[in-house]
């Protein structure tokens, strides 16, 4: 209940109200939020599902607290500069540096718009982006001359060119989600 309000999850895996790899599971799913795994398990096997699973660092126990905020500022730094390059997830594999992209290893082709809406999407996956964000973030503030339907017509393009898929959700009266 409280990934929303968190900056970041310094996690003990031997937590006696629940097992640290299934809230590390339960949080990638809805969250994208840095995981430091704290633990005095260094089993590799074990290390290697934490991360494997979502973790983005583990340390065992013992360790010093100069690695700790090390890694912490680390994290940190990964949210500030993480720009979306390069986007795969099942059978969706987009490149939006290079300009490609591919639904189940077939090229498509999008507009520049439709990357634009495509590219705020993803770049905030989970998060109901409202129709006037979109519209401001695509077409601009100022632009009086687009019509308010041209956005759910793009959406709607999008949707078919990602065909089989249907990672779009819209959130009726207030914008869309990206759900993957």
């Amino acid at each position: 209940n409280y990934i929303d309000i968190s900056d970041l999850i310094l996690l003990d895996m031997n937590l006696p109200d629940g097992d640290g790899l299934e809230i590390i599971k339960y949080t990638r799913e809805t969250s994208s939020i840095p995981i430091i795994v704290l633990s005095a398990i260094d089993l590799e096997a074990y290390i290697i599902s934490a991360i494997n699973l979502g973790a983005d660092d583990y340390l065992t126990k013992p360790f010093s607290l100069g690695i700790l905020e090390a890694k912490i500022k680390r994290a940190f730094e990964k949210i500030v500069s993480s720009d979306l390059n390069l986007y795969k997830k099942d059978g969706l594999d987009f490149n939006f540096n290079e300009n490609t992209f591919y639904v189940d290893n077939k090229n498509i082709d999008l507009t520049r718009t439709e990357t634009k809406i495509l590219y705020c999407l993803i770049k905030n996956k989970s998060q109901v982006i409202t129709k006037e964000l979109l519209f401001d973030f695509v077409w601009g503030i100022d632009d009086e001359f687009i019509d308010q339907n041209t956005l759910s017509v793009n959406i709607s393009r999008i949707r078919n060119k990602l065909k089989p898929y249907d990672p779009i959700e819209t959130v009726f009266g207030v914008g869309y989600k990206w759900k993957f």
